[in-house]
């Protein structure tokens, strides 16, 4: 609609306009013809001298006109008309004059009507011994109006058909044009969360509708990879939420069945010791979805040694050495980073032989906090695999008495939105060195870069 209607004034303004044109045109070759012919027949009465003469006799006036060479008067004696006026006129001396005194001539009686349309006009002063006298040449407009009338009469046929014609081209260019989206609308209403693998189509008209169709594309990938992501994560907390409860279940019943034969504190402290593993996980779990989330706590300046003291101190089954540890200031969330903090001395304590060593220093712009053990390490191969969420390397498997393979990947997550790293690499004592940089609290981490890291980049 759009498009006929701006066509169609588009048109009807240039039909107009061209009619205009076209009727100015046509009145100016009349007026520049006349114009000729009027010079024509002045240079032949004698340069401007009418002899009196000529006045006398119409005859031998036309007779001089014609036969001087005036060529324009072939092409316009068939619709133009010439008289003479003036006062220099006498009408008891000239042969023919019409009511208002005017000399017609080339045979003319009476000038045509004008049919309502009027003349086109052009004349000439002619000098007379007479006295002064006025050529004209005179055209009826009604042969230009005819003219016009007729190109009018064929814009107005022409321009409707042109009008139709571009809506109905718009129309069909534009439902070829939209068709693509017609079908990417169909797409999408029929995708769900069970069927995110399923793609628009895309057209092969490289243009703007093709790029829309592979962006919504590489959108939906992303959404079936944070679906499928989703899913393994349900999955897999679902897995290790079931371990403690059913462990939890079985001592009970186990207990229950036979509670003369049970010891009942035996039985409390394992089930505590679940109780605790499934607490620790829930509570990565809520820590991971906050962060997932975009929901963090509060910042302030945090002191990583108030941290680390007392998280090394929970442990009496291995040794553990303090005595690298320094103040470290950096700004970020306590509860945050004592998770942090937390999830690295576990995992070292679980996978040490005898001892967990701690250092912290400040190293330039970074506070740099080390959590290393003497146990077996970690291949370099997985040093990227061990931050993924779950993921346990068979030897935790085997050995592992309460990890899930969580606390790392939240570890890291934490480290990185306080704008630190967190790699692993090997230790001094022979097993794994978890390193977090963070920023430190009395310098800018802009334009620096964090110390350099052996084994494994993060």
């Amino acid at each position: 609609m759009i498009v006929t209607v701006v066509v169609g004034v588009t048109l009807l303004l240039g039909g107009y306009l061209l009619i205009q044109w076209v009727e100015a045109t046509l009145v100016n070759d009349v007026q520049t013809r006349n114009n000729a012919a009027l010079s024509s027949m002045a240079r032949v009465l004698n340069g401007g001298q009418l002899p009196s003469e000529l006045l006398l006799n119409e005859a031998d006036l036309e007779r001089q006109l014609t036969s001087g060479g005036v060529s324009e008067l072939n092409e316009v004696l068939g619709s133009t008309f010439f008289y003479i006026d003036g006062s220099a006129l006498d009408s008891s001396g000239v042969a023919k004059l019409d009511e208002q005194g005017r000399l017609l001539l080339f045979g003319r009686s009476l000038l045509p009507p004008d049919e309502g349309e009027g003349y086109i006009e052009s004349s000439r002063t002619l000098v007379s011994d007479r006295g002064d006298l006025v050529l004209h040449a005179v055209t009826p407009r009604v042969d230009v109006k005819r003219s016009v009338n007729a190109l009018s009469g064929a814009l107005l046929v022409v321009l409707p058909a042109l009008v139709f014609a571009a809506g109905g081209m718009a129309w069909v260019v534009a439902g070829r044009t939209l068709a693509p989206v017609s079908a990417m609308s169909r797409r999408v209403r029929e995708l769900s969360a069970t069927n995110l693998d399923a793609r628009v189509p895309v057209p092969p008209s490289h243009d703007e509708i093709a790029q829309l169709a592979n962006t919504m594309n590489q959108m939906l990938e992303r959404l079936q990879r944070s679906a499928d992501v989703q899913r393994q994560f349900v999955s897999d907390a679902s897995h290790e939420l079931r371990s403690p409860v059913a462990s939890i279940r079985a001592q009970l019943e186990t207990a229950l069945r036979y509670p003369e034969d049970v010891d009942w504190p035996q039985v409390a402290t394992v089930v505590l010791a679940e109780d605790e593993r499934l607490d620790h996980l829930v509570g990565n779990l809520l820590a991971m979805a906050r962060l997932e989330e975009g929901r963090f706590g509060r910042r302030t300046e945090v002191d990583l040694e108030d941290l680390v003291v007392p998280q090394a101190r929970r442990f009496t089954d291995v040794a553990t050495d303090l005595s690298e540890v320094s103040a470290g200031r950096v700004w970020g969330n306590a509860g945050e980073l004592t998770s942090v903090v937390r999830n690295l001395t576990d995992n070292a304590v679980r996978h040490a032989d005898s001892e967990v060593c701690f250092s912290l220093q400040e190293a330039g712009p970074w506070v740099v906090l080390k959590v290393c053990d003497d146990g077996s390490g970690v291949d370099p191969s997985d040093r990227q695999r061990i931050f993924e969420r779950f993921a346990r390397l068979e030897e935790g498997r085997t050995r592992d008495s309460g990890g899930a393979g969580l606390g790392l990947a939240l570890s890291r997550r934490i480290v990185e939105h306080h704008g630190g790293h967190l790699h692993v690499e090997d230790s001094p004592t022979g097993g794994a060195c978890f390193v977090v940089s963070l920023p430190s609290a009395h310098w800018s981490p802009e334009g620096e870069d964090a110390p350099a890291r052996t084994g494994a980049s993060a």
